[in-house]
């Protein structure tokens, strides 16, 4: 099913989140410049689905920064419930997949759908902080984020982008040696503070045309993945109608739709990711996640932004 144009507003808008200085913004671009929209304390995501819902009153009220403001890029904001991932959503990925787990269908039927923690998740720049003992099989995974804009069940194909806030990137970091290991998918995807997202989402519309953008990432310079959004097996509207019809959708949940060919169990050997590494994710109308490996102790308690 193609990704068809809904005829929505005209207005085309990106929010993100930042730190400046003791502040937490939620901001819209506005003239070649980011401007604060306003939000509650502790609302972040509330304001960030607001803004996306109705550009025409963000950009309104939304205030400028001083020009000399220093704004640290935080993911977009932390969902109330754990990820929704879509895996084995490009062909050559299902492929090369089958090979490392030995499924003897290696494109699948229909979505193969799991969780992460949300607290996997962290900043589009931030290092991505793994302790040694989960380091030795650690993979990169470039994927479309999903952002659910209007909750609800059993949501058919044929409506589900009218259910979509927006668009961004996340990396599916991925510890190997614990999904041979435990089969079941979801402790190998949620090492704490390792899974970025951002560094804006975009509205649907600013995303068109859609089937035609490029998703890749590069590791130390190399370009790994490359592939188009129109490539995946199962659409965002099949994904969302599968999901929805078994657990209601709510808004601000996050599905992440699958990666292209190339991540690392894919090559002979594996080229998994080592301390100091640094990983580019890229979706061209969105933009980049740029983050570094960091092998090291588990971090403390508690600070995730």
């Amino acid at each position: 099913m193609p990704h068809r144009d809904r005829g929505l507003k005209a207005t085309l808008v990106r929010t993100a989140r930042f730190r400046c200085g003791a502040e937490t913004l939620v901001c819209v671009w506005r003239d070649g410049d980011w401007h604060a929209v306003p939000a509650a304390p502790g609302h972040d995501r509330e304001a960030m689905l607001a803004a996306l819902a109705d550009p025409t009153t963000a950009l309104a009220t939304a205030r400028p920064l001083e020009p000399a403001a220093e704004l640290q890029p935080l993911m977009p904001y932390l969902p109330a419930r754990d990820v929704f991932c879509l895996g084995k959503n490009y062909r050559a990925h299902a492929e090369e997949f089958s090979r490392f787990s030995g499924d003897a269908q290696a494109v699948p039927g229909a979505p193969v759908v799991f969780t992460k923690s949300r607290w996997a998740l962290c900043g589009p720049r931030d290092n991505l902080v793994v302790a040694p003992p989960l380091a030795a099989a650690l993979d990169y995974e470039v994927e479309l984020a999903v952002v659910i804009g209007l909750g609800g069940g059993e949501i058919s194909a044929e409506t589900a982008l009218d259910h979509v806030a927006g668009y961004s990137v996340l990396n599916d970091t991925t510890a190997r040696d614990l999904q041979r290991l435990h089969t079941q998918w979801f402790l190998s995807k949620s090492l704490p503070k390792a899974t970025p997202w951002g560094p804006v989402v975009v509205t649907p519309d600013e995303l068109e045309p859609f089937a035609e953008r490029e998703i890749c990432s590069v590791v130390n310079g190399e370009l790994r993945q490359h592939a188009r959004l129109g490539q995946m097996i199962f659409s965002v509207q099949e994904a969302i109608a599968s999901i929805s019809r078994v657990l209601p959708l709510q808004p601000g949940d996050l599905v992440a739709m699958g990666t292209p060919s190339g991540v690392g169990v894919g090559f002979d050997p594996p080229r998994f990711l080592a301390a100091g590494d640094n990983v580019v994710c890229r979706i061209e109308g969105i933009g980049e996640l740029n983050n570094s490996v960091v092998v090291r102790g588990r971090p403390p308690e508690g600070g995730y932004h």
